[in-house]
């Protein structure tokens, strides 16, 4: 079955590669691979819908100049793309996330390491940080955590190494389910639930702790889900969104009844802590 790869000439290219990257993934690309231009993006052609990219890159252009060429390509073994581009995440000697591929390092208090099968590139690190970093400074000791836009799994795996008891890990992407379990089972979290499906699946009054690495429109969207799928008390953790956002995630969470915190930042990326009353 043929795909349709996009190659984005990108000026400047960053953060817009990276927050392109996470927008192209909610349309659906499988797969990434970062040029010296800007990015390559690849997607089944019957899936492909050009108006939805140029309306994902629209709102952006008055700050970043998109140029945007398209081919037809044969199937292709992006698991291959993927290890080309993928780097271990570490944050500080606390915890190191790699591939079974990549060599381990000693030293870590925690190894996470993962067997991806989808390409979703490697500009996610810089928020996987942030909720890593987040999630080191809370007791998690027998917590109800979802994690929403699970991915990989990496950070449910976390959540599971530090003590939470009750643990649910969803994605939307059939794929990224699949990997998720295999990840969540390899790493000795097996028997936590991975399912597909979205925000509105939630139950209300559910969990202590909404780890939610999305892109922005999707949190926006998905704000009183969200909350109402904390218990009282509970934490949402937001990322995936750039720094000029925040303001407007915090005016969602206050209009969806939480308390908006402090946020913490790397580079233009953005982590917003939120809690119930």
């Amino acid at each position: 079955m043929p795909w349709t790869e996009i190659d984005l000439l990108i000026r400047p290219l960053e953060p817009w590669r990276d927050l392109l990257m996470v927008e192209l993934a909610g349309l659906g690309f499988d797969s990434f691979e970062e040029t010296p231009q800007g990015l390559k993006a690849a997607i089944r052609s019957e899936r492909y819908d050009r108006r939805a990219v140029d309306g994902t890159i629209a709102p952006h252009r008055a700050h970043v100049q998109v140029g945007i060429e398209e081919r037809e390509v044969p199937d292709t073994n992006w698991n291959a793309v993927w290890e080309a581009g993928f780097e271990p995440v570490r944050v500080g000697r606390q915890v190191l996330i790699r591939a079974g591929f990549h060599p381990a390092e000693p030293g870590f208090g925690t190894e996470i390491v993962i067997t991806p099968r989808m390409a979703f590139g490697t500009g996610h690190h810089a928020t996987t940080r942030l909720m890593v970093e987040a999630m080191l400074e809370m007791d998690l000791t027998g917590k109800a955590v979802c994690d929403m836009g699970c991915g990989t799994g990496v950070l449910a795996i976390l959540a599971s190494r530090r003590g939470a008891t009750d643990l649910l890990a969803v994605d939307n992407d059939p794929q990224a389910v699949d990997n998720a379990r295999e990840n969540l089972d390899a790493n000795g979290c097996a028997g936590w639930p991975v399912v597909r499906g979205d925000v509105n699946d939630l139950h209300p009054d559910r969990w202590d702790l909404i780890l939610a690495n999305i892109e922005r429109n999707t949190l926006l969207r998905g704000m009183p889900a969200l909350a109402k799928a904390l218990r009282p008390g509970g934490t949402l953790l937001l990322s995936g969104f750039l720094a000029p956002d925040t303001d407007a995630l915090r005016a969602a969470a206050r209009m969806a009844g939480l308390r908006d915190g402090d946020a913490a930042h790397d580079g233009e990326w953005t982590l917003l802590a939120c809690h119930r009353p």
